[in-house]
């Protein structure tokens, strides 16, 4: 009897070892509850079920729009033929502005004016005063005009990064499509790959980039792709009567081999 009940103590570890190896299991299936959660979580709010992107952006009232253009271009068309004083871009270079010294400047010798009379001969000092008064009333108009572009350059900038971000998300469907083939696309790819070229005018002075990369290939003798030929000049002349001038030359064509003279051929010859 002694020796069957050590049997059955024997027993009993191995099956609460049995018991506990479901439960490691239910807390595994736990775990990888949470990393599905994280995942559906991801995904963003603005896209419906098909991927479509939905913004809302709803139109600018027509009415209220065309309220505000009529009433600045009355306004404006009202000022212009009380002022009368259109000027040229010369004409504007050539007035004195109102700053912060030119308008102290004038100020002061208002209230100079107004205590000694008897130096003020060749103007009347009620000109004086209205000009300064004009002066005040315009500044308070500009600023107020500033705001208001200000405001309204603030829209359009916001509509314009919300339309460019849509006008390339199908450019790169576009493009993508046409990667595979597809012959529509790749027409409309085609009409809409040139606004991303930059040309290069001839007559423009070349940056620093630029430089760097023609004598980078003049020097080496190649470029990115084929080798290059030319020459690159500076000119410098140093300021004697007026200001300095620097002139840059950048020749540098490729399409053909160059053949590099090093020293030790120009020696040997």
């Amino acid at each position: 009897m002694a020796k069957k009940k050590a049997v059955t103590t024997k027993k009993k570890p191995s099956s609460v070892w049995k018991t506990t190896t479901p439960a490691k299991k239910t807390t595994i299936a736990k775990k990888k509850a949470p990393a599905a959660k994280k995942r559906a979580a991801n995904v963003p709010v603005n896209l419906a079920n098909n991927g479509a992107h939905q913004q809302n952006i709803p139109l600018l009232p027509p009415s209220l729009m065309e309220d505000a253009m009529t009433s600045v271009k009355s306004s404006m068309e009202d000022f212009v033929d009380i002022a009368n004083n259109n000027l040229t871009a010369a004409q504007r270079r050539r007035k004195i502005g109102p700053g912060v010294r030119n308008y102290g400047f004038i100020d002061k010798v208002s209230d100079l004016a107004d205590a000694n009379p008897q130096f003020a001969q060749f103007f009347k000092i009620a000109d004086l005063k209205n000009c300064i008064r004009n002066i005040e009333m315009c500044r308070d108009l500009v600023i107020l005009l500033h705001s208001f572009a200000r405001a309204v350059t603030n829209t359009m900038l916001i509509y314009t990064d919300d339309a460019y971000s849509m006008a390339l998300i199908y450019y790169n469907m576009v493009k993508e499509m046409s990667k595979r083939g597809d012959p529509t696309a790749m027409e409309l790819y085609r009409d809409l790959k040139t606004y991303f070229k930059r040309v290069k005018h001839i007559t423009a002075e070349p940056t620093e980039k630029e430089l760097e990369r023609d004598l980078h290939a003049l020097i080496h003798g190649k470029s990115n792709q084929r080798f290059a030929d030319g020459k690159i000049v500076v000119e410098n002349i140093s300021p004697k009567t007026t200001a300095g001038m620097r002139k840059v030359v950048d020749d540098v064509r490729k399409g053909r081999a160059a053949v590099r003279e090093t020293e030790s051929m120009s020696s040997e010859e």
